[in-house]
């Protein structure tokens, strides 16, 4: 009895598998916004009042179902547009880590209102993403790569001691139940295969990969041409799914089980088009790898280090010539620019310098004058680093404080990387229109 109090003592004492959840709640919310960016071009013909299911149909399904969604709150476009566009929102939220539990539980309230919206586009990750949330409300998984904006610690000051010391009970608990879910998807998969008549005479895989929504056009058909890749996948499919909770409950081949299964996923998103089940199951799967996660973290840090500390013994002796730092070139003349540049300086510190381009030096703004006049450029010896929003990026990416850097990294994302072109050019066209813009702000419509 005095052991199993010491074990209960224990758990409820410290933190687990703090990055692996967080690592958890961030693929979660990746998976969420590509489903939004994914659809993007056909909501309104997906999900909208007038789509392909009629509003009044589909309110009469979730009300014959006992479900809820948002979006049968009303008919209108613009309460699906709102809707929508705030569920893209909260999931990039979610990525990056901003919001808190908060952020998360509003995502989960509108990725379940669009599911519950169109159910025919589910492929069974969907599922498993609106049971694991609630549960990962409960964790710290916002503790790790998230960025700390400091309202979450000011308002955990403010709740009682006898609450807060219930946060690390009620995380491993979270982590147990998310644990204990994922198990529960393996067995159940796994024994509904043993029961199959093709998955015991190992030819499931040559009819699943027959199937043409899961096919991969010239590899698909190299896998189920060949016997011998067929009979072996068949088998070891059932066999991982049955003995994988086995695998976890060792510690020690706790993160070899959780390898494997994210290989056997990744393996499913690329064979088999399933690629937001998988990644969904491989999120899960992180939280058993948060132990060798914080490891391998450790040993690149300290590999950067060393790194960095031979560079500088390496590095060239005073009297060789200095390369000039970068500077940011900015239009002097635009009062807009000078506002947004000042208060980017102000708020991120960044190491480099912000100069008007007029006050440089006409040998390195001559060649560039085009685009300076329509955005900031990053420039190095007269060299252009980078344009527009990438340069801003750039600029505050050299701050001395960590979310702002984690911001100009996500700014240099596929997909993010291209919205924040677009935004930029939106906005360098319109400046004069924007606070603090003059007619001096205007972009010239040629240089002669």
């Amino acid at each position: 009895m005095n052991k199993f109090l010491l074990f209960l003592d224990r758990a409820g004492s410290r933190p687990v598998g703090v990055l692996g959840v967080s690592g958890t709640r961030l693929l979660l919310g990746f998976v969420g916004f590509m489903f939004y960016a994914s659809q993007y071009g056909d909501r309104a013909y997906l999900f909208g009042p007038r789509g392909v299911l009629p509003w009044a149909e589909f309110v009469g399904k979730l009300h014959d179902s006992g479900a809820f969604s948002l979006y049968a709150l009303n008919s209108s476009r613009l309460w699906f547009e709102l809707l929508f566009h705030a569920g893209m929102l909260a999931a990039l939220a979610v990525t990056i880590g901003v919001g808190g539990r908060a952020g998360l539980a509003v995502h989960w309230a509108l990725l379940w209102s669009l599911y519950q919206r169109q159910p025919v586009l589910l492929d069974g990750g969907d599922n498993l993403a609106y049971l694991v949330i609630p549960m990962l409300l409960a964790t710290r998984c916002y503790d790790r790569l998230s960025l700390p904006s400091g309202l979450a610690r000011r308002l955990a000051e403010r709740v009682p001691g006898v609450l807060r010391s219930l946060s690390t009970p009620l995380h491993n608990l979270g982590l147990l139940a998310v644990a204990a879910q994922l198990c529960l998807v393996y067995v159940v998969s796994g024994l509904y295969k043993v029961q199959g008549r093709m998955w015991q005479d190992g030819t499931a895989l040559f009819y699943v990969l027959r199937v043409s929504e899961f096919t991969l056009p010239g590899v698909s058909s190299l896998v189920y041409e060949n016997d011998v890749l067929v009979v072996v996948g068949t088998y070891a499919t059932t066999l991982f799914l049955v003995y994988f909770p086995l695998g976890i409950l060792v510690p020690r081949l706790r993160p070899w089980a959780a390898v494997v299964s994210i290989g056997f996923h990744l393996s499913i998103a690329v064979l088999m088009g399933l690629t937001g089940f998988a990644l969904t199951m491989v999120a899960c799967d992180l939280i058993f790898l948060s132990r060798p996660l914080e490891a391998a973290l450790r040993r690149t840090g300290a590999i950067v280090r060393r790194e960095h500390r031979t560079s500088q013994r390496d590095s060239p002796t005073p009297d060789a010539t200095p390369v000039a730092p970068p500077v940011l070139a900015f239009d002097g003349d635009c009062g807009f620019c000078q506002a947004s540049v000042n208060w980017i300086a102000a708020a991120a510190r960044p190491a480099i310098e912000a100069v008007p381009w007029q006050f440089l030096p006409e040998n390195i703004t001559a060649p560039h004058l085009e685009r300076l006049d329509r955005e900031v450029l990053l420039l190095q010896d007269g060299r252009i680093l980078a344009g527009g929003a990438q340069a801003l990026a750039a600029y505050a990416g050299h701050s001395p404080l960590r979310h702002y850097r984690l911001v100009a990294a996500a700014l240099g994302l596929p997909g993010i990387r291209g919205s924040a072109r677009l935004g930029y050019r939106v906005v360098a066209r319109n400046r004069h229109r924007m606070p603090g813009g003059t007619g001096a702000c205007a972009v010239p419509a040629s240089r002669p």
